[in-house]
């Protein structure tokens, strides 16, 4: 269920109260300064073209307040799980709310951190207090703010200087009933590294449940993150994604998207380059059939002079999907000899199948040098004809070219995250 109006009130006051004694203080206070905002916000403004393709009122639960007295579970008596030994952290969350994480012990002796965000908020609050919220806060809209109200599952990473982090940390993230507000804060510290795979996968079990999920990643100088958002979810589910990174002077952060399930998903993706010489990359690959709803939102601010940010995605869409896609690159005015290229194609497969493809760009600097581009169109049937004279099959043929589609998206990834990307997709051509 979902509400259709903006009017709605929730009686901040009183029932907000109802949880501020099982925390800290300060994340109390955080918590009801949002609410209090987020009751008074009205929902996205269906004019403005990022909210153009897709309903904003079907991300609200029926009764916020509800998930207000879902509280986070502290995982000090919880089983650790058990990391594997391709992973060099591990971290999930389960129905009941309890999210647990486990790290290497060799880099936790060097100061690495991995655990459940509840729990850091008390422990690690120097760094925590410094950071969460201060990435992505209610100026980005209603449903960023009711997450920083509502959260009930969060992961906190922190890196120090001068650590690589040799092997991937994997997040597990699961719904846990009808709402479900997840949040991932990443600090790396400098002339660090790490891979982050930020896995959304299961069934809701439950209809139109919904997934609000917010991750910040504040990347040091001359860092090198690779950070990869998988969302797999069931048909049963709508997820609303935002995430923010803002990378220092000579850092370098690699995203990467990939959205194959749930029926209905928005993601706000977007790098701050706040350093000179920062690099950003973002690459995507969205695979939809039946009818399934994808609108992506990629946005690349280059606050600093010589920096660089690169964006290729790609969606095969299907039966009576739908995709809709906006990129922006902003450069401001001090952001001299800033280059930023942009470019998202969309292969469809066949007449029911729909895309819109709106890069933009807003230039404040004369000193840059920007490109971007779209294409839309079917298979080319010269290219099917080719193949089975050949003696491929028809379903043989498409599954070649689509294949051959994302394979320059694929190149681009590093080795550990290709290999699980491709083989997400593999699944996906033989259902």
């Amino acid at each position: 269920m979902t509400i259709n109006t903006t009017d709605k009130k929730y009686n901040s006051n009183v029932e907000f109260r109802k949880i501020g004694k099982k925390e800290p203080k300060w994340l109390y206070n955080f918590r009801k300064n949002n609410w209090l905002d987020f009751d008074s916000m009205s929902l996205p403004d269906r004019v403005t073209h990022l909210w153009k393709y897709t309903d904003p009122a079907q991300f609200i639960p029926e009764s916020p307040h509800e998930a207000m007295n879902v509280m986070p579970s502290a995982d000090e008596k919880a089983k650790k799980p058990i990391l594997e030994s391709n992973y060099s952290g591990y971290g999930y969350n389960r129905p009941d709310f309890m999210t647990t994480a486990v790290i290497d012990e060799s880099l936790a002796e060097n100061g690495v951190i991995f655990k459940n965000l509840y729990s850091a908020v008390s422990e690690d609050t120097d760094i925590v207090g410094n950071y969460l919220g201060h990435l992505i806060d209610s100026s980005f809209g209603k449903l960023e703010t009711m997450n920083a109200a509502l959260w009930n599952s969060g992961l906190f990473l922190y890196i120090p200087d001068n650590i690589t982090v040799e092997k991937p940390i994997r997040l597990q993230r699961h719904p846990a009933g009808p709402a479900t507000f997840l949040r991932l804060l990443v600090v790396v510290g400098k002339n660090s590294k790490v891979t982050i795979i930020d896995d959304y996968s299961g069934k809701c079990r439950i209809n139109d449940a919904l997934i609000n999920s917010v991750a910040e990643i504040f990347v040091g100088d001359d860092s090198d993150v690779r950070y990869a958002n998988i969302q797999r979810f069931g048909d049963d589910c709508k997820s609303h994604i935002t995430q923010r990174g803002r990378i220092g002077n000579d850092a370098r952060l690699h995203s990467i998207y990939a959205g194959l399930g749930g029926s209905v998903s928005k993601v706000n993706a977007g790098t701050v380059l706040a350093g000179r010489g920062a690099e950003s990359k973002m690459s995507g690959i969205v695979f939809a059939a039946d009818r399934r709803h994808f609108d992506y939102h990629t946005r690349h601010h280059h606050v600093s002079g010589d920096t660089h940010s690169d964006i290729d995605f790609r969606m095969i869409l299907k039966d009576k999907t739908v995709s809709a896609y906006t990129g922006l690159i902003k450069i401001d005015e001090d952001a001299e000899n800033s280059e930023a290229y942009q470019i998202n194609r969309n292969l469809l497969l066949n007449k029911g199948a729909q895309a819109e493809s709106i890069p933009e760009l807003e230039i404040l600097c004369d000193q840059v040098r920007c490109s971007h581009g779209s294409t839309t169109g079917p298979i080319d049937p010269q290219m099917l004809f080719y193949l089975k004279s050949r003696g491929i099959s028809h379903n043989e043929a498409v599954k070649t070219v689509i294949t051959g589609f994302v394979e320059p998206t694929l190149a681009q990834v590093p080795e550990e995250l290709a290999g699980i990307m491709g083989d997400l997709i593999e699944r996906r051509l033989e259902e």
